[in-house]
């Protein structure tokens, strides 16, 4: 029994709590790694578009449509953890 703001809280019975649904590791790759190159699609769509718009490479930009499918893709997986 835990104490919190002088109420007493009892955790829940393992049949009172709820299990979420996890793919298979097989599936949960497969999803990590079109996110991943979905959102490298993304942005290096963006960088295309915007050096044909605007007739310059955002070159600050470049580590970062690197890098954030990477954290995507990770953020994503650990839905699931």
């Amino acid at each position: 029994m835990t104490i919190c703001f002088g109420a007493a809280m009892n955790p829940p019975s393992p049949k009172e709590q709820k299990t979420r649904w996890k793919p298979s590791p097989t599936l949960l790759n497969v999803m990590t790694a079109l996110i991943g190159i979905g959102t490298l699609g993304a942005g290096i769509g963006w960088l295309v578009y915007s050096w044909y718009v605007d007739l310059e490479v955002p070159y600050f930009a470049i580590p970062l449509v690197m890098c954030v499918p990477v954290i995507v893709a990770v953020a994503f997986r650990n839905m699931f953890d």
